[in-house]
Formats: structure tokens, C-alpha cells, sequence
């Protein structure tokens, strides 16, 4: 019981603090104080259980202490005090958040509107995208055995927009995110990811941010995101990893001349078989500001409810790098958001599935297909990580068909 009780503590106590960090990656706040409070997070999730197993084992053998224990209390009451306070909090947080962990796993279900067809294991032929060797180094972790970093899945999913026109019927979206071109995976292993895109052969292609985390990873884009072909266009918005190339008016630049749409804190609106479709982006919590002066540029969709008929109406396609911004999305009576950002937690762990997730609601959008009416929510597993490391949880590439209710009832 004992040996029970001590396991559920600690279980906890790592839920605190990877809850902690989860939510710090959230937040919109500059990114060094995000990196110095993550290692003080991590640091803190290690040196707390050694310092209150020092502590119990020395107050256990009635071992004298002349050190101030601060925090953990200056006598053996204070601090037997201390620890069964925290132990039980933590206790609490275990059963809760592996409550929540069933809920998400056995409640969650896809919504009836949805249809997914399975995944397939794309090809990857590194050794003929490599036009130079180079472009073939990787970091010595993508090369482990158990790494999944360079496979690729295909997911297919059938979706039924409730408002979609007829003559919309069957629109195809190959949504793409997290390229994360730092260098660590090599320039070949992201022509192989757009070759297989382009072999799906969309109307849209929607990329939903942190493309490029080094600046010296931008030269890259025309040989690879500048390579990817739609019948309707390429949109790209930024996420936060971006502004990590402290040159974002040069990537941007850099995106628009390869022939990719900025949606970055605007609206487009395209024509496909006679009916307007709205394209609009958020980049939220990390870039703020409203740029305008496009020539193409429509006011943003308004917080009001769709007038007239579905046929009539414009399907209105959110891109958010982040699934947070799911509120905002239904405040603008949004039909579709495509969101990334979680990279479907990278790393599973097996009952519980994915444990870091940068969300201020944790695992609770890890990646699928989510509905929150009127807004159908998807979130893609990604393609790469700042950090190459990937476990039961392979880069996605995400093709999405919308159908539309009036056009099947026919």
C-alpha cells in the first residue's frame, strides 16, 4: 500500500509539472522566458522528490540536520507537514488528470459527421530526393532504431459540412503543419513530404505554421514548400517557432515569391464552381497585429450567423497555428479550422497515449477531428519537431474532403 501510495504521489507530482509546462508553451510571451521557465519547471520536477526522499530518510532515521530546509520547514513537524500536504495534492492531481485521460480516450469519439478512412504509410525515398548528400544529414536521433521522425503517414478523412454547397461537394484540403526546418532533418526528407502532397492532387493546400525555425533553414523554401501545387492555391499562416528566425519579413517575402497566399491576420476570398469561399488567418497568441494593404484583401469575417441559404453563403476555413483559437474561429461562425501546433504530443506513452501537449486545455485537442459547433476543428500530428524525436506518433500528412449534407441526401 505504501509502495502504491509513493507511485500515485510521484505520478502526480509529474502531471503538476507537465501541465505546467504544456501551459507555459501556450502562451504568447517572448520565448527565452518560456525556455527559462520550462528548464526551471523541469528542474523543479526532478529536485523536489530527491530533496523530500533526503528529508523523509533522514527524519525515518532521526539523522540531525543543521541546513535550513526554506520550503520544506525548519523542523521535522513543519516539514512532515509540508510533504503529506503536497503528497495528498498530488494524489488528487493523478486521479484527475488520469480521469481526464479516460474521458479523452473512451468519451471522445469522432463526430458522427466525420468519416476517417485510415492511414497509409507514404514511401519515402531519401537517398533519390538527395540531390546533394548533404541534404541527407540528419541528427544522430532521427537515426534511432525506435524513431519514427522520417516515416510519413497519409490520413484520410471524409467530412460533412453541414452548410457546404452542393457545387462544393467533394472539395479536397491537404492541411500540413510543423515543417520545423531546422537542420536537424535534412532538406530531402521535406521534398519527399511535398512530392506526396502533390501526388494527392488537392484544390487547397492549407500550412498552419512553424515552418522555419532557423534563419539559415529560409533559403530553403523554394525547393521544398515552394514546390507545392494546388488547383486553388497554397496558404500558409506562421506560428510561433517563426519568429525564431528573427527575419519574418524575409520569410514571409520569401513564401509569397515561391507562389504561397499569406493568410497571416487577413482574409482572402477565392471562387471555386461559382461559390465564394472565405480563407482567413490567425496566428494567435504570437503575432497580434493586423496587417493590411493586400489588394485582396476582404474585411474579416464577421461575428454574425450565415444569411440566406448553405448554397448561398460563403464556406468560411479558419487557419489557426494553434487549436486554442477555437472560440475565436465559432465567434466568426466558421465552418472549418485547421490547427497544429501539438504535433500530437510527439511522444506516447503507452496506456496513456500522449502526455506534452502546448495547449492551455492539455491532451484535450491532440489531433483528429473535433466539433464544436458550428466549427469543425482538425488538428494534424505535423511533420517534423524542433526536436527530432518522434514515438508513436509518426508526421502526418492530413487530406481532408469535405461533402456536403444536401448533396448526399440527393
Amino acid at each position: 500500500m505504501d509502495l502504491f501510495l509513493l507511485l500515485s504521489a510521484l505520478l502526480g507530482h509529474a502531471f503538476l509539472w507537465i501541465g505546467l509546462v504544456n501551459r507555459l508553451h501556450a502562451l504568447g510571451i517572448w520565448r527565452r522566458i518560456v525556455d527559462l521557465l520550462t528548464a526551471i519547471f523541469f528542474l523543479c520536477a526532478v529536485t523536489i522528490p530527491i530533496t523530500v526522499g533526503i528529508r523523509l530518510y533522514e527524519t525515518s532515521f532521526q539523522r540531525p540536520t543543521t541546513a535550513s530546509w526554506g520550503l520544506l520547514g525548519n523542523g521535522d513537524g513543519g516539514t512532515q507537514t509540508l510533504i503529506a500536504t503536497y503528497s495528498v495534492a498530488c494524489w488528487g492531481i493523478a486521479a484527475i488528470t488520469l480521469l481526464r485521460f479516460a474521458c479523452f480516450s473512451f468519451l471522445h469519439r469522432t463526430p458522427p459527421l466525420v468519416r476517417f478512412h485510415g492511414r497509409r504509410r507514404a514511401a519515402i525515398d531519401l537517398n533519390a530526393a538527395a540531390a546533394d548528400p548533404k541534404e541527407n544529414a540528419h541528427h544522430f536521433l532521427a537515426r534511432l532504431p525506435l524513431n519514427e521522425i522520417l516515416r510519413l503517414d497519409v490520413s484520410d478523412w471524409t467530412i460533412d459540412v453541414p452548410r457546404l454547397a452542393p457545387a462544393l461537394d467533394g472539395l479536397s484540403i491537404v492541411h500540413l503543419s510543423d515543417f520545423h526546418f531546422t537542420g536537424r532533418v535534412g532538406k530531402a526528407f521535406f521534398r519527399e513530404v511535398v512530392r506526396t502532397a502533390n501526388e494527392l492532387q488537392p484544390d487547397l493546400i492549407a500550412l498552419t505554421g512553424d515552418l522555419v525555425d532557423s534563419r539559415a533553414c529560409i533559403d530553403w523554401i523554394p525547393d521544398t514548400l515552394g514546390r507545392l501545387t494546388a488547383r486553388y492555391g497554397v496558404y500558409f499562416i506562421l506560428g510561433n517557432h517563426d519568429l525564431l528566425t528573427r527575419d519574418v519579413p524575409r520569410l514571409r517575402r520569401l513564401l509569397e515569391q515561391s507562389g504561397l497566399v499569406d493568410l497571416g491576420s487577413q482574409t482572402r476570398q477565392i471562387e471555386i464552381n461559382g461559390h465564394p469561399i472565405l480563407l482567413t488567418g490567425n496566428e494567435r497568441p504570437w503575432i497580434k497585429q493586423q496587417r493590411t494593404g493586400s489588394a485582396h484583401e476582404t474585411p474579416p469575417p464577421a461575428a454574425r450567423g450565415f444569411a440566406g441559404t448553405a448554397s448561398a453563403s460563403p464556406l468560411r476555413i479558419v487557419l489557426s497555428h494553434s487549436p486554442d483559437q477555437l472560440g475565436w474561429a465559432r465567434k466568426q461562425d466558421a465552418d472549418l479550422m485547421l490547427a497544429g501546433h501539438t504535433h500530437g504530443g510527439q511522444i506516447h506513452i503507452p496506456p496513456l497515449g500522449a502526455i506534452f501537449s502546448p495547449s492551455v486545455w492539455g491532451v484535450k485537442h491532440i489531433s483528429g477531428v473535433y466539433y464544436s459547433p458550428p466549427t469543425i476543428l482538425h488538428v494534424t500530428r505535423g511533420i517534423s519537431g524542433d526536436t527530432p524525436a518522434r514515438w508513436l506518433c509518426p508526421p502526418e500528412i492530413a487530406r481532408l474532403t469535405l461533402r456536403s449534407a444536401m448533396a448526399t441526401a440527393r
